[in-house]
């Protein structure tokens, strides 16, 4: 068969990222990892033009789109595209939103809904497809009956055994290497060792996902993908890398005896940093050059509030711990909808005292999925399907101050922490190039595309702006539910609607 692995773009309305960092699509190296004996593409709307022209080239039978919540309109959108062109050409979609909720792909242009890792998932569907054998024979697979309906086939656990999965295909986009990047880091890797996580903040879905369970692969694994990596920056994707101390050690031995050179970005909790001086240590000698960590916030109630289990001096030794090794800190924070013009000073307060440089600031975005979306989701003030203003930068629930106000004090934040050359200098060691760098201008005129992205934010919350955020694209002549289930794949389907 011939198989178009799509990334889809970033929604209009989405802030942030997409202009500071461009990772490669690993969730699609790993699925084109095993259908390595069929015909595949990659398409990277990311860093692509021409998704139309390459579709009518390439005319694959099968395209797959994979997303998180904030895509979820864009890979309808690209679907119907796809179905414009040839309706006869099946649409699967998986990935992080299609678990935790697949019911949002519910629509006409949407074939095969994928639910769990997809590595092996989605080659067992298309093995069903070609033999014309009916998919909802495999657990862990929706069909979309009709508007918001689907049809589910048995469960399956979350993934197999980490170690059993192929290494991912980088071939596909080796002739794109070089848009891939992350802030300083230029051309990065991504590569991924753990799904899942061990702890269960309640703004957070990452441990929900595998059912409590993480799945982590082992130190030899890990060495063996870093073997073939060619570029000398390493992003490690996992939710939490610096949390197994007798691991890390195994891998760290490993990579001196392999002769493995790499520069390192990975995430890690406060309170591991903070009780394991000598990992940071052994690590920084290897490459270790930043490390992510959700501090979340300034106080011990906000922080207690997340079931974060982590005190806030916990965060302030960590970060004491990073520098003292010179190694950056990449720090995460999240304002409630509720803070007043004191709770930003302060948060400002907790910047200027850790020597923090690199921020995220991320406003409380309630996520379906996490342990308090349930709670928090009849305060929404927006509707669930304007997808893309989940991004976690629009703040959706009711604020103290105007939400103008709210955008203003974040950007005014943001401004005061990383537009200072002083503070660059002082508070940075491994990652900052030479300011006459032609790098290190792209990643200002990036923050500054942001900056105004936080500045107009409130204008997106009008109704104009919403009606934009939930649209699903052209709607396809002639494109039913019932003319789908012409297909042998659906045969069960159909027989059940006839019914």
């Amino acid at each position: 068969m011939k198989i178009l692995l799509v990334r889809p773009p970033v929604p209009k309305h989405t802030i942030g990222l997409k202009h500071i960092m461009i990772c490669e699509p690993l969730e699609l190296e790993y699925i084109a990892a095993s259908l390595d004996t069929h015909e595949l593409m990659i398409f990277d709307h990311l860093v692509e033009k021409g998704f139309e022209r390459r579709l009518r080239k390439f005319n694959p039978d099968v395209v797959v789109s994979s997303c998180y919540k904030t895509g979820t309109n864009e890979v309808i959108k690209l679907f119907r595209k796809v179905k414009k062109y040839n309706p006869s050409i099946l649409t699967i979609v998986g990935g992080v939103h299609a678990t935790l909720n697949p019911t949002d792909f519910a629509d006409v242009a949407v074939d095969i809904v994928g639910i769990g890792d997809g590595t092996f998932l989605l080659a067992e569907i298309i093995e069903k497809l070609e033999r014309k054998e009916s998919v909802l024979e495999l657990p862990g697979v929706a069909i979309p009956v009709g508007e918001g309906k689907l049809r589910h086939s048995s469960e399956r656990p979350y993934m197999p055994k980490a170690d059993t999965l192929p290494l991912p295909n980088r071939e596909l986009v080796a002739h794109l290497q070089h848009k891939y990047y992350y802030l300083m880091h230029s051309p990065v890797a991504t590569m991924k060792t753990t799904w899942g996580c061990w702890y269960k903040c309640n703004f957070c879905f990452t441990w929900k996902i595998t059912g409590g369970t993480p799945y982590s692969r082992s130190p030899q694994s890990i060495v063996e993908e870093l073997k073939t990596i060619k570029a000398s920056e390493v992003y490690i994707v996992d939710d939490i890398f610096l949390i197994n101390k007798s691991r890390l050690r195994k891998l760290a031995d490993l990579l001196k005896a392999e002769g493995i050179k790499k520069n390192y970005l990975c995430y890690a909790r406060a309170d591991f940093i903070a009780e394991n001086e000598d990992i940071i240590k052994e690590w920084a000698e290897l490459g270790l050059k930043a490390v992510f960590i959700g501090l979340e916030a300034a106080t011990d109630e906000e922080l207690d509030k997340m079931n974060k289990q982590c005190p806030v001096d916990y965060n302030k030794k960590a970060i004491d711990i990073l520098r003292k090794y010179q190694v950056d800190t990449y720090g995460s924070l999240i304002p409630a909808a509720d803070y007043s013009k004191e709770d930003w000073n302060r948060l400002w307060d907790f910047i200027e005292e850790t020597n923090l440089y690199y921020v995220n600031i991320s406003p409380a975005t309630p996520l379906p999925g996490a342990e308090d979306y349930d709670s928090l989701k009849d305060q929404l003030t927006v509707p669930e399907d304007a997808h893309g203003l989940f991004d976690l930068s629009h703040q959706l629930t009711p604020t103290t101050m105007t939400i103008k106000a709210y955008y203003r004090e974040l950007l005014r934040l943001y401004a005061r922490t990383i537009l200072n050359l002083k503070r660059a200098r002082n508070n940075t060691f491994r990652t900052l190039p030479s300011i006459w760098s032609l790098q290190y201008w792209k990643i200002i005129l990036g923050a500054l595309k942001i900056g105004r992205q936080f500045a107009t934010a409130h204008l997106h919350h009008t109704p104009k702006e919403i009606a934009i955020a939930r649209y699903k694209g052209e709607h396809v002549d002639g494109l039913t539910f019932e003319s789908k289930f012409a297909h042998p794949s659906f045969e069960e389907i159909r027989q059940l609607e006839n019914a």
